[in-house]
């Protein structure tokens, strides 16, 4: 890599353009006095679990519609529809899912799918019912907006919803708050610690969401940025390409993160930087390098080197 330094510091400024295009869409103050918005804002993040992140922004838009029209929630009356959710907790308990996993021996497969779940489970609960019955929602997805039926079709992220519920539900009415006062007062770890005990929130998820916090309000995640830092496979194919030859997640960080300090930059930025670029790659060649750069020329000297080290060998 001809200039080190300056591959990273693009790779933090493509985490500007992150922020512009992710983050900008929420108002601060919004999601501290509004906590629907709050809760949206921690399902665009909690859905986006180890798949193609298409289906995830579908599970997100399901998931809303359907809580939204259940509790008739709307921004003129959020105190009553607020304490509607809490009246419905009994039904967040995750319990019964797991019990019906145990008893038909269905260990870490999909209880959804076996015959007897709508039956016994989701007749019994109204939340569940709901969320795994197919519904057509409007969805939108970068530039494109497009009707779609829709359900959650894997226990694991109707449990996610439930304990996401319960937690809401019990007396912790902003979650995204709840977020930003724990990492100012208790710290960055005691937020993902939090984040961690609820199912299906993994060290991705967690770390996603305290970032995305954190760039929202800069200054509060100064330290300790293993826990606000996510690693995906965009991540970590990017990271060898700098240098990292670990394979760990946590040995991934913590190069990265030093190479934040060595080089001064911000690590949330540099973090969202690294899913972007490599995400929207195709987008930033069309639109940043193509006029601007003869790649036969590339092609070539990488051929030249690549024979002069046969030769060598």
């Amino acid at each position: 890599m001809k200039n080190y330094n300056k591959t990273i510091r693009n790779i933090e400024w493509l985490g500007e353009g992150y922020c512009r295009k992710y983050l900008d869409f929420w108002n601060k103050e919004n999601l501290r006095e509004n906590w629907w918005e709050a809760l949206k804002f921690f399902f665009s993040h909690s859905f986006m679990r180890g798949r193609r992140d298409k289906l995830s922004s579908e599970y997100y838009y399901f998931t809303i519609k359907t809580l939204e029209d259940y509790f008739s929630i709307s921004n003129q009356s959020l105190d009553r529809d607020y304490e509607k959710i809490k009246e419905q907790k009994k039904y967040f308990n995750k319990k019964c899912i797991l019990k019906f996993k145990r008893e038909k021996k269905i260990g870490r497969g999909n209880s959804i799918k076996h015959r007897d779940f709508r039956n016994e489970i989701a007749e019994e609960n109204p939340i569940i019912k709901l969320l795994i019955t197919p519904e057509k929602i409007e969805v939108k997805w970068g530039n494109e907006t497009y009707n779609k039926k829709i359900f959650l079709g894997n226990d694991e992220d109707v449990m996610m919803v439930l304990d996401v519920l319960k937690f809401v539900s019990d007396d912790n009415k902003n979650i995204y708050n709840f977020i930003r006062n724990t990492i100012v007062n208790s710290g960055v770890k005691t937020a993902y610690e939090e984040l961690t005990k609820m199912r299906a929130i993994s060290d991705k998820i967690a770390t996603f969401t305290i970032r995305d916090v954190g760039l929202i309000n800069s200054g509060i995640v100064n330290k300790d940025y293993e826990w606000a830092f996510p690693v995906d496979t965009w991540v970590s194919k990017i990271a060898h390409k700098l240098g990292c030859n670990d394979k760990g997640i946590e040995e991934i960080k913590q190069y990265l993160i030093e190479k934040c300090k060595d080089t001064d930059i911000d690590p949330l930025k540099f973090a969202a930087g690294l899913w972007f670029l490599g995400f929207h790659s195709l987008d930033i060649l069309l639109e940043n390098c193509l006029d601007e750069i003869e790649i036969r020329n590339i092609a070539s000297a990488k051929n030249v080197t690549k024979d002069n080290s046969s030769l060598n060998k």
